[in-house]
């Protein structure tokens, strides 16, 4: 799931991803969630609005999706004049122009979702592209927000029906199922853990690969449930521990400081990245679990291991030791024990506040809940109303509105009842803005805080079908020699059912949660060099037989392999040389002959410093090396066998620190060439892309910005910027190197 703001400007320098979303969309108090100002339900916010000309601000700001959709309906907004005047103008001018879009993505392994977003109360005109059935994409322009009695501000919703809520968090019951683990097939952001009553806390760990605490001495046994939650970014990783509150059952209080870090160790730092624990997790992994890197990697990264039809721990019982906060200290913990249950963002754990709300049976507007009455009564509601998820019907289904409003004849001990003529010009006013919901409208729905829910799904990034497709871009760009260019359409892209790109999609997404490429700028530097590589995820297999042709004649002279055959690439992020070969074989815990590793290795080593012997002295062949059968399956296996492929390029990912360049500020440079017959050609690079593509192709040129010997880093930047437009908000330079272009321009993008 990609997804985004209904308002779209510049974040801040240092701002986080949750203050710069919250920012975007803020909310009147008198028209929050899930309760207006009179205590009814509300299902969704007002977003306040004010055309302001201050830098990042456009002279008139439009309404954007969320998300790419479709059109369900939309109503085109009336006049100024009939928003001045009864019905609409009730209590003050209203707009009532709105545009309901259908968003159907997955944020799983077999979880397609499908939910709604409303936006409702927009003036003026809406956008030309929006009418009956049409798509949508993320970031699109959808029309301009108006007034709602008399304030600048348009109503935004997002909600859903059962199954799909079912499908969203994983439960409808107020809270999580603490006695089991949580989802495995959909696992993304903060990963959890629930330590029960009776766990120990040790000074300290000797050994941090061995799971005996005989000799181990214990500071702290807890008393009370706690949770823990490991948080991973920008390689850094933060334990925060809470417990229950002790007045309020919902609230949940942090115990001490957030520790971070706290568990690096300078063993691990091998590439000098300021002892980031998440940067090296690879070598952690290596260290502590040597049987099993990759699985070992897992349970590093999820507490578990995930993948358990393609790994397995070893030993079973290894453990994963970590420093966690209790009341009155810190100690360590092995939180891998069966005891410890472990959920992801993903279970929305009520202990970071989500709570579903289903017990208001009636199908009125008043709030009946029970829990919500709690909250209000201990003071902590407007604390936790945001991560609220309620359940109740539709607000604008004019067939409904008795049965939802009725009781404002009689009143409440709160609200005064109003008199016949009132309540017919509120039905009136109703009346005027609600419009056919059509099936949707008829029972009761689910209903998410918009800014909760953009906050918590901007963590998921699980690529779906139809945003993949994104990101191949309609034309590259291709290097036929020195300032010679060919602008080339992709015309060979394919994705339907047993296509490679639709095979490989789960595994890829999977490697990319296991290896935590899981921020838009990590995934548009890794798809960015895996798409090019695999020739528009074509195939997992480098092109290993060559031609050599007469220069005069163009006649064939002969035909011949690749100078490293058979050890040419292969995977999405190609895996190329016996060493990587061997390097991905011990992290999955597969054993190789030592003499036949290191012979390979030296060999290669040997013709690649030695140009002229590569096809006159080569033995890198498997006869001539007596290479087992089991080790040239393995290899083959990187390009015939899809979780193969996927798995290889996390390995490679981390395996070269790519995340480290990722994560550096792209700073977008627009390049400006001219092939043959196409016409001038814009392109996108930056210095954290080219860092990241060169730490898994060229290391020793990392630094040299300039070098011009990467194998198609110009086809990759083509990739990039695709990806830069389709999973970020990111703005890209014009001809004077302002970042005010949306898309990037020689019509790149690829819809439909």
């Amino acid at each position: 799931m990609i997804i985004s703001p209904p308002f779209v400007r510049p974040r801040n320098a240092a701002e986080s991803d949750l203050s710069w979303v919250s920012r975007m969309m803020p909310v009147d108090i008198n028209r929050d969630f899930p309760l207006n100002r009179h205590a009814s339900w509300h299902g969704g916010v007002h977003v306040l609005h004010t055309d302001r000309r201050e830098e990042g601000y456009d002279r008139i700001e439009f309404v954007r999706a969320i998300a790419d959709g479709e059109v369900v309906s939309f109503r085109s907004p009336s006049s100024t004049a009939k928003r001045d005047t009864f019905p609409l103008n009730y209590d003050g001018r209203t707009d009532d122009g709105y545009v309901l879009l259908k968003h159907q993505t997955d944020i799983g392994e077999n979880c397609h979702v499908e939910y709604y977003s409303l936006y409702m109360h927009l003036m003026d005109r809406l956008d030309p592209a929006i009418r009956d059935g049409a798509r949508v994409w993320r970031k699109d322009r959808i029309g301009q927000s108006g007034m709602v009695s008399e304030t600048n501000a348009f109503h935004f919703q997002v909600f859903c029906d059962n199954e799909n809520m079912l499908k969203l968090t994983g439960r409808t019951t107020a809270e999580l199922d603490i006695t089991r683990d949580g989802r495995k097939d959909t696992v993304y952001g903060d990963i959890h853990f629930y330590l029960p009553p009776g766990t120990h806390f040790y000074e300290s760990v000797s050994d941090a690969a061995s799971p005996d605490t005989n000799r181990l001495n214990a500071v702290h046994t807890s008393t009370e449930p706690l949770f823990v939650s490991m948080t991973f970014e920008k390689g850094d990783c933060s334990m925060l521990t809470r417990r229950q509150n002790a007045a309020t059952a919902a609230l949940f209080d942090t115990v001490g400081e957030p520790l971070v870090n706290a568990d690096a160790n300078q063993t691990d730092d091998v590439r000098r990245l300021g002892l980031r624990y998440e940067y090296n997790l690879y070598q952690t992994a290596k260290r502590l679990y040597p049987q099993n890197p990759s699985a070992g990697f897992e349970l590093l990264r999820f507490g578990r291991v995930i993948s358990t039809e393609h790994e397995t721990l070893a030993p079973a019982d290894a453990p994963l030791w970590r420093t966690v906060s209790f009341p009155g200290g810190t100690g360590m913990v092995n939180l891998a024990f069966s005891y410890i249950k472990k959920f992801s963002d993903a279970d929305f754990p009520h202990w970071t506040g989500w709570r579903m709300v289903d017990d208001d049976t009636d199908s009125n507007s008043q709030c009946h809940s029970s829990l919500i009455a709690g909250l209000q009564e201990s003071g902590h509601f407007s604390d936790l109303s945001s991560h609220l998820i309620c359940h109740f019907p539709l607000e604008w289904n004019a067939a409904t509105f008795d049965q939802r409003y009725a009781w404002l004849r009689s009143g409440t001990d709160d609200i005064p009842a109003i008199s016949e003529e009132d309540y017919e010009r509120l039905k009136s006013h109703a009346s005027a803005l609600c419009f056919d919901t059509g099936t949707i409208g008829t029972g009761r729905l689910w209903h998410f805080h918009p800014t909760a829910f953009i906050a918590h799904f901007r963590k998921c990034c699980w690529i779906s079908k139809q945003e993949l497709k994104q990101l191949i871009p309609r034309n590259a760009l291709r290097t036929a020699g020195r300032n010679d260019y060919r602008w080339e359409a992709i015309n060979t892209y394919r994705d339907g059912a047993g296509s490679v790109a639709d095979s490989i999609r789960t595994h890829m997404n999977r490697t990319m949660q296991k290896h935590l490429i899981t921020t838009p700028l990590r995934i548009a530097c890794f798809l960015g060099n895996g798409i090019q590589e695999t020739g528009w995820l074509g195939t997992m297999e480098e092109g290993y037989r060559y031609m050599e042709t007469d220069p005069r004649t163009h006649q064939v002279i002969r035909r011949y392999n690749i100078w490293y055959y058979p050890w040419y690439g292969r995977g999405l992020l190609q895996l190329t040389n016996p060493e990587n070969y061997f390097n991905y074989f011990s992290f999955r815990g597969r054993t190789c002959p030592e003499n036949i590793r290191n012979t390979l290795i030296n060999e290669y080593r040997r013709l690649y410093a030695h140009r002229p012997l590569r096809y006159t002295d080569n033995h890198l062949s498997d006869t001539e090396n007596h290479v087992p059968e089991n080790i040239i399956r393995w290899r083959n296996n990187v390009s015939s066998d899809f979780q193969e492929a996927a798995s290889s390029a996390g390995f490679y990912w981390v395996s070269m620190n790519m995340a480290p360049y990722a994560d550096n500020d792209h700073v977008l440079e627009r390049c400006s060439v001219t092939p043959r017959r196409s016409g001038t050609k814009i392109y996108y690079r930056s210095q954290a892309f080219w860092q990241a593509s060169a730490a898994v192709n060229l290391p020793g040129q990392i630094d040299n910005e300039q070098y011009q010997g990467l194998n198609g880093f110009d086809t990759r930047c083509c990739v990039y910027g695709s990806a830069i437009a389709v999973l970020t908000e990111q703005k890209f330079p014009d001809s004077h190197n302002n970042p005010v272009n949306e898309k990037p321009e020689s019509d790149q993008l690829r819809r439909g």
